[in-house]
């Protein structure tokens, strides 16, 4: 079992977004290196799925570079990052209940050395185990799960009390716990 890596905090200087508006490559690089994994796990949160996750990452950072000179610097750059991914991710959701399909490639994706049935196993356990916890705990299991941001920034990003993020992720983990149990799933 790999190790976690080190939790980075989110505190996203209004220096470095100042050098963003810029159209500054590097401090762009920056921003995203800093934030991408925490956007990836918010917008998992919301739509459940890797890949439309993976594009509501790109088009929040697309929409970043686009609106830059819309941010006005008061230290709440996460949150303005967050916001529009939060948007992107609603907009997803709305266009995919429009369209109510589903598309060959987004159920495999076989590629070589693949195991697809335990993927497609493991895929559907985690979906179905998440669709047991309520809009929050599933966003505060993700985050912290997925991208490893500390419950401090769930916190901040939620904005709720950072005792209540622990508190509904302690209770999240425990429901999780008893359902694998009660079912006797296996990973």
């Amino acid at each position: 079992m790999a190790l976690k890596a080190k939790k980075k905090s989110l505190n996203v200087s209004d220096k470095l977004m100042k050098q963003v508006s810029r159209y500054d490559a590097k401090a762009f690089e920056d921003l995203y290196n800093q934030t991408s994994a925490a956007v990836f796990g918010y917008a998992m949160s919301i739509v459940g799925n890797r890949d439309d996750a993976n594009d509501i990452v790109q088009a929040t950072y697309i929409s970043i570079y686009e609106k830059i000179q819309s941010y006005s610097p008061n230290g709440k750059a996460m949150a303005w990052i967050f916001t529009i991914t939060r948007n992107h991710a609603y907009m997803l959701l709305r266009d995919q209940s429009k369209r109510n399909h589903v598309n060959i490639d987004d159920v495999y994706d076989i590629g070589e050395d693949t195991n697809i049935v335990e993927e497609v196993h493991n895929e559907m356990l985690v979906t179905a185990l998440l669709d047991h916890l309520n809009e929050d705990e599933r966003q505060i299991v993700v985050m912290h799960a997925m991208s490893d941001m500390k419950h401090k920034d769930i916190a901040d990003v939620m904005d709720m009390p950072l005792s209540t993020v622990l508190s509904k992720y302690r209770r999240s983990l425990k429901k999780l716990k008893t359902l694998m149990e009660v079912n006797e799933y296996e990973t």
